[in-house]
């Protein structure tokens, strides 16, 4: 990473706090994150409390470097409408009084909307439907038409990692849509935070990059390799839920962003549940 970033992560929950952690741990740079409870200062990383939706932070300094926008809607019917568009709005702002020049932002696979099995990449047109997804457009595109010098999306397939197991519900058979005949791609916790620092330490870095473990397989067939792996026969599951559809059946190129030089430490499902939770 460019040497000595003074960096706010906006939202530090689950990514952007594992995030700050590992930017601070790099002792050249200077990272302040923002959540909406008090946090004691620790990992080197100044924790701040604010609300970042009404840009009302308390002691963030006058001068940054990059912003990283790492938002999750708390819960409510609309809380997206009430999280994403207007952080992004609040991040732009922030950016252009601080002076910064790199600001990303954490969007979702989820915008391409469901492609019945087709690969997407970052030139896929944007087809998510619903309120969700709504939301996290509007975001995307008030972060790229705002005209900060170095402003990137990440579109982040299924986070995954330490506390966050999606293990149990995955091998539900009987719970899968479809009968488990869709695509499913995911993302580690870690290789979502090797991204961002990668990002920014990239001069001119692309304006949109997926984020992904490179490597969608269907949810049946993680079902059944998980029952393997608990020692059980995975002709004993029951795909019996066609009630449903699901709203992501496509498959997530990360190409475009292996490109720049990054690569995932699990680059696949199996590496990831093995080794990384």
């Amino acid at each position: 990473m460019t040497d000595g970033l003074r960096i706010a992560v906006l939202g530090a929950g689950y990514i952007g706090a594992a995030f700050a952690r590992a930017a601070a741990a790099d002792r050249r740079h200077t990272v302040y994150a923002v959540r909406r409870t008090a946090v004691e200062s620790a990992d080197g990383v100044t924790w701040l409390r604010g609300d970042v939706a009404s840009g009302a932070i308390e002691n963030l300094p006058t001068r940054l470097d990059g912003i990283v926008l790492t938002v999750a809607p708390s819960r409510g019917s609309d809380a997206y409408d009430a999280t994403y568009p207007p952080c992004a709005t609040a991040a732009v702002a922030l950016a252009r009084e601080s002076g910064a020049t790199r600001l990303v932002y954490t969007s979702s696979t989820g915008v391409y909307g469901g492609r019945d099995g087709a690969w997407v990449s970052e030139t896929t047109t944007r087809l998510g439907v619903g309120g969700t997804n709504a939301a996290l457009i509007a975001a995307e595109d008030i972060i790229l038409d705002a005209g900060i010098p170095a402003s990137t999306v990440l579109r982040v397939a299924g986070i995954y990692g330490p506390g966050r197991d999606p293990r149990a519900r995955m091998m539900n058979a009987a719970a899968l849509p479809q009968r488990g005949e869709y695509w499913t791609n995911l993302a580690h916790r870690d290789d979502i935070v090797a991204a961002l620092l990668h990002v920014l330490s990239l001069t001119h870095p692309p304006r949109v990059l997926n984020v992904s473990d490179g490597s969608p397989r269907r949810a049946a067939d993680v079902a059944a390799w998980l029952c393997a792996d608990a020692g059980r026969d995975p002709a004993s599951l029951v795909f019996g839920n066609d009630a449903g559809r699901s709203r992501n059946d496509q498959r997530v190129s990360n190409a475009a962003l292996v490109a720049t030089g990054w690569a995932p430490t699990y680059p696949s499902f199996r590496d990831g549940f093995t080794l990384g939770l």
